[in-house]
């Protein structure tokens, strides 16, 4: 039987061992607050391209107008946190939808988010390059087909963010 000095020494170098492990593969990203802003400049940049007048002043996400269409589009936490927030901005007659890997739902996936997400997470801590692929709301006046976009240039300019 181990003596109970030994296990208390076993327990001890064990720690030492998965901290000094943690503090190796923690490596520096880029803020959220940086990655936030990155993926705003990309959705105003796709939206301009398209025809569309970003509005400067918005607050949540990339607001902007075509003729009658008025478009919001905010990204989503993958947990589904921010889900609920987006559905109360669109109007009744509105139309929402949520784009995730290139692909729209009416409704955020929200186990397909949460696990990419998690995943993502897990292989960032183990320090190999993984990206955390947005999740956006997509909020829009009854005027805008939303269909005619070209949704897929779009998954590529965000997933480019880092």
């Amino acid at each position: 039987m181990i003596s109970s000095r030994a296990s208390k020494l076993l327990i001890a170098a064990l720690l030492i061992a998965t901290l000094s492990l943690k503090v190796l593969v923690i490596r520096t990203q880029p803020g959220s607050e940086q990655r936030e802003a990155t993926v705003k400049t990309q959705l105003a940049g796709f939206l301009t391209r398209h025809g569309f007048q970003p509005d400067p002043a918005a607050s949540i996400g990339v607001s902007a107008h075509s003729g009658r269409c008025q478009l919001l589009i905010a990204e989503a936490a993958y947990q589904g946190w921010h889900r609920d927030s987006i559905r109360r901005m669109a109007a009744p007659e509105g139309q929402l939808l949520f784009f995730f890997r290139g692909r729209m739902y009416p409704d955020q996936p929200v186990w397909l988010t949460r696990v990419s997400g998690q995943w993502a997470s897990l292989l960032q801590n183990l320090g190999l390059n993984a990206t955390v692929e947005p999740v956006l709301g997509i909020v829009a006046s009854p005027a805008c087909k939303l269909g005619a976009l070209p949704w897929q240039e779009l998954a590529r300019d965000v997933a480019a963010v880092h």
